[in-house]
């Protein structure tokens, strides 16, 4: 009773942030907190937002932009010793480092199959076994009440095919890629001198690398490389000509943040 608020941080992946605001307009109060610099949320920060009114955290655990990876078992402990439910979104994350229900501490995660190269259009969304949600539609009991319709079975086997594929090579890909985005990341600052790494160097994926380039548009870099498959943000946003959310919430300048390009190894 009394507990409708929610607490989340102002550099969201869009899939949480437009839900946030749809509940804020139902009259949920969102409280949104701001990373530091380096791209990271500092979990204090975090557990001071929460009051008496907070029913939920949700987080992102891996910056889609930038990579950073937040402070999500700090956070979980704390807000859920208070009676706080918390929700991890880990479509980033999946198949790059860990992700562990048990070890996050969380109540809920979703994971996007895309990410693992399983068919897209499929997810999961975990459920700790204590909490009782409501069905997204109303319909028969499908997918234990949660989603009814017809299940999707192939895209499904795909999902678990591809998570068992991923859980199988985490080591070995992570080991890899974290060899190239070094090796890329330090080729590029010889070649461009002023060449910035957004967000912590160190607690970040392994294969994801946002840098801003100094006096240049990040938009018209790309348009002269056709060979480099690369962008200036999230693909939900492809096509924008306004500078990152993600970067402006780091405190940014909106020129600066126009010379930024995300790569992904």
């Amino acid at each position: 009773p009394g507990r409708h608020g929610i607490v989340t941080t102002a550099f969201e992946h869009p899939a949480t942030e437009e839900c946030c605001r749809l509940l804020e307009r139902a009259g949920h109060p969102v409280r949104r907190v701001a990373p530091r610099p380096d791209g990271r949320v500092a979990a204090d920060d975090v557990i001071t937002s929460l009051d008496d009114t907070t029913a939920l955290v949700t987080l992102i655990h891996a910056q889609n932009e930038i990579g950073t990876l937040q402070p999500v078992a700090e956070i979980a402990r704390a807000a859920r010793a208070r009676g706080v439910r918390v929700h991890a979104d880990a479509a980033q994350s999946l198949g790059k480092v860990p992700v562990d229900v048990a070890a996050l501490g969380v109540d809920l995660l979703t994971v996007a199959g895309h990410k693992v190269y399983a068919p897209k259009g499929i997810g999961a969304l975990y459920i700790r076994h204590d909490i009782a949600l409501p069905p997204l539609l109303a319909g028969a009991g499908q997918e234990h009440g949660r989603r009814p319709g017809t299940e999707n079975v192939a895209f499904m086997v795909g999902l678990g095919a591809a998570c068992r594929i991923a859980a199988a090579r985490l080591e070995q890909d992570a080991a890899r890629t974290r060899v190239l985005a070094a090796g890329l990341l330090a080729r590029l600052r010889e070649a461009v001198p002023g060449l910035v790494l957004v967000g912590d160097p160190e607690q970040r994926l392994p294969n994801t690398l946002n840098v801003l380039f100094p006096d240049v548009s990040g938009r018209l870099l790309l348009e002269a490389c056709p060979g480099v498959l690369a962008s200036t943000g999230s693909a939900c946003h492809a096509g924008s000509e306004a500078p990152s959310a993600v970067l402006l919430a780091l405190g940014l300048a909106p020129e600066a943040a126009l010379g930024a390009v995300r790569l992904s190894l």
